[in-house]
C-alpha cells in the first residue's frame, strides 16, 4: 500500500511517517508543524494507533493548507484549527486561518 500526501488533491508519494509532501509541508504554519511533531509517536504508522492529539494537529495542518489553496474545509479541520489556536475567517475570495495567540 502506498502512502501519499494528505493535502487535498495531492497524490505525491511520501513515507508513511510524513503527513505531507515537502511542497505542502512547507506551507503549514510553524505552530501547527510543531504540534504535529510534538504529538507524533514513533511506530504509530505501524500499529495504526496515533493519538487524538496527533489527529487534531494533522487535521489542523491539512485544513491550514486547504485554506491557502482555496479548498473547502471539513468540520474536523475547522475544529482542529480552532483547538490549535487559529481562527478561520473569510477573506478575499476564500477562507484564511489566522493564529489567535
Amino acid at each position: 500500500m502506498s502512502h501519499t500526501c494528505h493535502a487535498r488533491g495531492c497524490e505525491t508519494p511520501c513515507r508513511p511517517q510524513y503527513l505531507m509532501c515537502p511542497r505542502h509541508w512547507r506551507r503549514v504554519h510553524p505552530t501547527i508543524q510543531r504540534l504535529v511533531y510534538r504529538h507524533y509517536r514513533e511506530g504509530q504508522c505501524d500499529d495504526k494507533l496515533p493519538s487524538e492529539a496527533w489527529h487534531t494537529a494533522a487535521d489542523a495542518a491539512i485544513g491550514y493548507v486547504a485554506t491557502l489553496e482555496d479548498h473547502p474545509l471539513r468540520v474536523a479541520e475547522m475544529n482542529a484549527l480552532n483547538e490549535c489556536g487559529f481562527t478561520v475567517r473569510e477573506s478575499k475570495g476564500g477562507l484564511e486561518a489566522v493564529e489567535t495567540n
